[in-house]
């Protein structure tokens, strides 16, 4: 430590002369010129202006530098040229025109399964330790997809069984993993849906019977449906009610160490929200 100490000043003293020797070369003007940031991306759309030489920097022997013109940004209506050798950029592909129908119009048209949609669930319970009248499990989706034809086509909607989600969530792990753990899915299929009830083609709600099958577990189980409709144009609604037995499906009673009964039949209820699309 003291060896260094000692050549200290030897290190020092010829580092201040080099500054002392350097000042004179800043120019005559003590305030330099400050040097613009250049901004990432902007640069290159909107030219930056040279920036206005002072008195004081015109005055300086040393010329100041004019910085480089960049090229004006190409006006948006200019045609894109590629350069050579590269592929041109095609155009992003534009979304299709919604389809444009009159209320109660259904000739050639698909209507897809959209937002808004949903299917509850709901069998009657008795449970130990619980005296509520007439309770009853229900469970909920909103997980359908699909496509229906009013003007004759087949219609196919699709639930998504391992999507329903109820109050208890060992009931909704019970339907997943014991009732069904190998079909995540069950649809309905509709077959000629014509003809549509009277009051329909002028948005009024109607009221009708629509038979199905649900397939589900592999086996196919007519269901009729009691259906309330409604066209307003953009959208038609439908809600359909049905009822199936634990049998029907090839099921065994739910049962549990907290539950004391539940009930054969099953109720469905299923709202369809449907926007048209071309077919």
């Amino acid at each position: 430590m003291p060896a260094f100490a000692s050549r200290c000043p030897k290190i020092i003293l010829p580092l201040a002369l080099a500054a002392l020797l350097a000042l004179p070369a800043c120019g005559a003007d003590p305030t330099p010129t400050p040097v613009p940031t250049p901004t990432a991306n902007v640069a290159a759309v909107i030219p930056t202006p040279a920036p206005t030489p002072t008195a004081a920097a015109m005055s300086d022997s040393t010329p100041t530098p004019v910085p480089t013109a960049r090229p004006e940004a190409p006006s948006p209506d200019a045609p894109t040229t590629a350069p050579t050798g590269d592929t041109p950029t095609p155009p992003p592909a534009e979304d299709p025109a919604p389809v444009e129908r009159s209320t109660g119009d259904v000739d050639g048209i698909v209507f897809v399964v959209s937002d808004g949609s949903e299917a509850t669930f709901s069998v009657g319970e008795v449970l130990a330790g619980v005296s509520i009248p007439n309770y009853e499990a229900v469970m909920h989706t909103t997980g359908l997809s699909g496509e229906v034809r009013l003007d004759g086509g087949a219609s196919l909607v699709t639930v998504d069984l391992h999507s329903m989600t109820s109050d208890e969530p060992f009931r909704d792990r019970y339907v997943q993993s014991r009732m069904f753990p190998g079909q995540p899915a069950a649809s309905v299929s509709f077959g000629d849906l014509t003809p549509l009830p009277g009051g329909f083609t002028n948005g009024d709600p109607v009221t009708t019977e629509v038979s199905g099958t649900l397939n589900i577990n592999d086996m196919d189980v007519p269901l009729t449906f009691a259906i309330e409709a409604r066209d307003d144009g953009d959208t038609v609604f439908v809600l359909g009610r049905s009822t199936f037995t634990w049998d029907q499906i090839g099921e065994p009673v739910p049962t549990a160490r907290s539950v004391v009964s539940v009930e054969d039949e099953v109720r469905v209820e299923v709202l369809l929200a449907l926007t048209p699309q071309t077919g």
